[in-house]
Order: structure tokens, then sequence, then C-alpha cells
């Protein structure tokens, strides 16, 4: 029985044999070695598969033959959680890479020790299976790299659309205790990120630059920082996520550009922040998030140009699950303009209580969740469908309704402290039921996002003077107006189309006139014709426009 250091030692003296079995010195499995003229100059050796001897060239046929993935540990890895792996690890991804690619296999029941960082390069792949990659709590355990000279390098600081790394797989592996887990750039087509755990990770990924990737079942957790543990930064086009979790304090951030990105089941637990987007942000598909004692689930304030569809989430005990874009402010950049869909999506335990505890585990405190829909912008022009509960007027037992919860016998309610995308309610259910169009800047009044004042101060011949947040357009405007108005001796509805700057108006056979008009470029109804001896009234409804 020979091992392989004994045999390629420069002090053996053991023959040389066109085929020798030898023991592989780290794995202690039987290898077939044969010995090979070389045919590039110098010769390729990398001293683990390919080797030389007294001028005379070996190759492992056990390995080179196979199209099984190669095992890492005959490189030298030991997995023991105390030794320094990173050389041992790179000798085969740079052996991998100068073959044109290629699956490294680890042990399940190891822990790989790495000072950092690791290289992946083009067509190379890890398979972990269940192996655990430990950092110093400072490193980086993996980085996107390419060769050069037999040499592997970053590929972070090259031009973008240079050194693509294509068809690379990470899956089934576990992080622990590193800065950043994977600092990716231009992980592309066919590349993919699978069955992950990060541990005590600051950060669990950096994208850039990363097209065409796909990633499923990852999962962060461990002590909180102040940085998000999964970081999307500047172009990042055309990504799948499945079923990734962060149970941390800031979950992930879409900054610099990010295009045609699905998430699928998402989950954030436990934070600040659950999805935050900056910069453009277009065609993202949000599907079955699962948000948590969390504050706010999905941040878009810092958007410039986004559109969202955001269906079938279920949002519990969150202080904000939806936030828009901001009004622009004074000496600062322009705000941006969003646009989406959202629907099918519940929001539960608002305003419950979940105690807030200190690092030994008592109770200090208790936050209390709005679930607050903070959209009330010009910039946002979201299409909402929200929930209704028909029957005897009560709103679900969970459910804040806007500036506006508590019910008279006129239908009417009164301001409270609390604000969501719900603003009026009636004795049979949540109105408006579907919000579309530019929802406006909400302002004190029982319209959603209107203002509404008195017309005249005859009592015999007053009128009402509603201003909206709609923009008049003459040719391009349509928009439904839906209103009740209650005084002394009448209760009725107003209703009917605004088509351009006509009305057709459905409430006919009254005294009352229903009117628009263009004031500062904004739509402005008038209803006139009321009889009161003092002039007071009560009014609730909504004007809806319709895209």
């Amino acid at each position: 029985m020979i091992f392989t250091n004994e045999f390629f030692s420069p002090t053996s003296t053991i023959a040389d044999q066109n085929l020798i079995e030898l023991i592989d010195e780290f794995t202690f499995e039987p290898h077939i070695y044969i010995q090979y003229v070389p045919t590039s100059s110098p010769p390729f050796v990398d001293g683990i598969i390919r080797r030389e001897r007294n001028n005379i060239y070996y190759v492992n046929k056990t390995v080179s033959d196979s199209s099984e993935p190669i095992d890492i540990g005959i490189f030298g890895a030991k997995g023991d959680g105390n030794a320094d792996d990173t050389e041992s690890i790179n000798k085969a991804v740079l052996y991998l890479s100068k073959m044109g690619g290629g699956v490294l296999s680890f042990n399940s029941n190891k822990k790989y020790l790495v000072s950092g960082p690791i290289f992946i390069t083009n067509k190379v792949s890890f398979y972990c299976n269940g192996a655990t990659f430990i950092g110093n709590g400072e490193n980086t355990i993996v980085k996107t790299a390419y060769l050069e000279n037999s040499v592997l390098v970053s590929n972070h600081q090259t031009i973008p659309e240079t050194h693509i790394i294509t068809f690379a797989q990470i899956k089934d592996a576990n992080f622990e205790n590193c800065a950043i887990g994977l600092d990716f750039f231009n992980f592309c087509h066919g590349s993919s990120l699978e069955n992950i755990k990060f541990t005590n990770c600051k950060v669990s990924w950096k994208f850039l630059n990363c097209f065409y990737t796909t990633i499923k079942n990852i999962m962060s957790s461990g002590q909180n920082n102040n940085e998000y543990v999964y970081q999307f930064l500047g172009q990042n086009n055309a990504l799948l996520l499945e079923r990734v979790s962060a149970t941390k304090d800031f979950g992930f951030l879409f900054q610099g550009g990010t295009t045609a990105t699905t998430l699928i089941s998402p989950t954030v637990e436990g934070g600040q922040t659950g999805l935050k987007f900056k910069d453009d942000c277009l065609g993202i598909v949000i599907k079955g998030i699962y948000a948590e004692a969390i504050f706010n689930a999905i941040d878009l304030s810092d958007v410039q140009y986004g559109n969202f569809e955001i269906t079938g989430g279920y949002f519990n005990y969150v202080d904000s699950p939806l936030i828009g874009v901001k009004a622009p402010v004074q000496n600062a950049p322009t705000a941006g303009e969003i646009t989406g869909e959202w629907r099918n999506n519940t929001i539960v335990n608002i305003g419950g209580s979940l105690p807030v505890k200190d690092e030994y585990g008592s109770i200090i405190g208790y936050n209390t969740y709005n679930g607050l829909m903070d959209v009330s912008q010009p910039r946002n022009y979201i299409h909402y469908i929200l929930p209704t509960f028909e029957g005897n007027g009560n709103l679900p037992p969970n459910w804040i309704v806007g500036d506006f919860s508590l019910v008279t016998i006129y239908g009417q309610v009164k301001a409270t402290d609390t604000k969501a995308i719900g603003n009026v309610k009636r004795q049979f259910g949540v109105i408006p039921v579907t919000r579309s169009g530019d929802v406006g800047d909400g302002k004190e009044g029982f319209i959603p996002d209107c203002t509404h004042e008195l017309i005249g101060n005859n009592p015999s011949d007053f009128g009402i003077k509603i201003t909206t947040k709609i923009k008049f357009q003459e040719y391009m405007m349509f928009a439904k107006y839906n209103i009740y108005v209650a005084t002394y001796s009448l209760g009725r509805w107003f209703y009917g189309d605004i088509f351009g700057k006509n009305l057709s108006s459905k409430d006919v056979g009254n005294s009352q006139v229903t009117s628009i008009e263009n004031e500062n470029g904004y739509l402005v109804i008038k209803i006139t014709g009321f009889n009161e001896p003092n002039l007071s009234y009560i009014i609730q409804g909504n004007i809806q426009l319709i895209v």
C-alpha cells in the first residue's frame, strides 16, 4: 500500500510505472495514476490531479475520467473546524477552472474553517451536502472570480459584462460567523443558490450586476446588526427568489436598479424593515409574502420609478405593511412615482401588542403594531382591493379604518389619530372597496384624500365644495363619485360619472345641483341647493379615478 505523498515525494525511491494504484494521503481512498505526455508548455501541473515526478507526468485517472463530483478532501481540505481550509478549497477551484468547469463535493458532517475568501468561477459548482463553512467573523467566505495566468482573481473590479459567472451553483450549505457570506459580481445565466442557511453573518450576500439567477430555500438568522442581510446592489435583472427568509432587523435591500424580479413566499420576521426598495424598480412581483412582528414590511419610500405587484401576502403584527414614495420636499431630489397592484393580502393583529425583551429574556416593554398603509401621496398610483365585512356594519376586530373609525347613526365616521388605506366606513362595509389612480395626499375630512368646505352663508341656499387630489384633464379624465350628505332634514346619495370636463349625474329629480370645475389643476365637485336652518351637514363617500 503506497500513499500519494510517498510516491510523489522528491526523495522517493519507488520505481516509476506506467500505471500505479495509490492511496490518497487525505481521503485514504485508492486512486489509479497513469503516465501522460503534456500537451501544453509549460505543462499543467496542479499537484493533486496532475502531478510531476522526476520529469515524468502522472494524471489521476480515477478523478479525471469520472463524471461524478470531485471530493474536496483529495485537495487537503480537512473540515475539522480547526484547520484553515481556504487554500485547499481554492486549489480545487483552480483545478476545475483550468479544466473548464466541474463540481466539488463536500462532506455533510464536516465544518470547513475559512479565513477567506474562497472563490467560485465560471461553470464551477459546490455541492455541499449539508456541510458548514465557518468564517472568522470579519471575512467574506465566497467571492466570484476568474482565471488569469493560472491564478484566481476577483472579478469585482472588472468591467460589467466581462468575466461573467455562468452555470455555477452552490447548494445544501451552511454559512456561519462572517462579515459577508457571498459577495457576487456578474453571477448570471444558469447560476443558482439553493438550500442555504446563514447564521450570525452580518450580510448573507451582496449581489451586483447579476442577471437570470435563481435563488431558492434560503434562511438567514442570528445576531442583529444595522445592515440588510440580502443586498442587491447596482443593476440586477430577471432574478427569481423562492422561499427566502430573513429573521433579522433588516431583510432585503434592492438598490441601484432592479427589473423583472419575482419574490415567491419571502419571509421577514422580528425586525425593523423587511423589503427595502430604492432607485428604479420595474416589474417587481411579490407573491405570498409572510411578514410577522416587524415594523415596515415593504418600504418603497426611496423608489424613483417603480412598478409593483403585491399579492397573496399575510401581515401579522406589522406596523406598516406598505410604504409608498414620499412627496417631494424643498431642496431635495424629486420624489419618484410608483404604479402597481395590491390585492388579496391579509393584515391581522392590528393594534396587537408583543413584548420587547432584553438580552437576558426579561420583558422591558411592548410594541403595538398599527397595520398602517402609508401611501397617501400624489406620486403613488397603486390599485387597491380591500377586504370588506358585510352584515352589521362593524369592521373586523383587527382592522382600523384610516383616519376615521367611529360610526354615527348617519354613517358618519369621526377622526382618530390613525391612518390607513381604507379612509371611509359606512354601515355595510368599507368603502371604497377599490381605489385606483392618483391616491393623493390625505387631508382632514370624511372623503378619502379630499377636503370639503361650505359654499355661502345663506341657510336657505348653500352648497358644499369638495376639492380632490385628482388632476383635471379635459379630454382624458374618467372618474366616478359616490357621496352621501346628511343634513337636519335630508339624507341622500349623490353619484355619477365624470368624462373629461363633462359630468353625467345619476341622482336626478331633486332640488340639488352637482357640477364639476377645474381649480388649480385639480378636480372640484360642487353640490348646491341645500336649505337648512343652521348650515350644518355630515358628508362621506368616495371619488375614484378610473384608469
